[in-house]
């Protein structure tokens, strides 16, 4: 396949070198990072429902001692995997997300079907 020379376009290659099916539905998971953390209630309901299948992740109490004080939210999506899906989901989710601070660059798969 030929896949654009960006970084999803990267990850998309890893993902052929590796074997991966495109022509099958798949769970992808997004990630939202923000700008600061904790979320205040108000952003949490707000984000739960436009996402109402997201999970919040606190920082772990190792990354924490690394000074990452910083959690995220990540939501999971049914579809099959190409360019033009990934990166239009990211910019709708950051679109959404600009007003409490989030932004949505990162997605993975899992090697097997959904």
């Amino acid at each position: 396949m030929n896949f654009p020379n960006d970084i999803d376009g990267d990850v998309m290659r890893s993902l052929e070198e590796n074997g991966f099916d495109f022509d099958n539905e798949t769970q992808v998971e997004f990630n939202i990072d923000f700008k600061h953390w904790p979320l205040t209630d108000n952003e949490k309901e707000a984000i739960q429902k436009l996402y109402p299948n997201c999970e919040l992740i606190e920082p772990e109490e190792a990354d924490i001692n690394n000074g990452d004080l910083f959690g995220y939210v990540q939501f999971y999506v049914l579809s099959k995997v190409d360019h033009d899906f990934i990166v239009n989901t990211q910019n709708s989710v950051t679109n959404q997300m600009k007003q409490y601070g989030g932004w949505c660059d990162s997605w993975a798969v899992g090697l097997g079907h959904a």
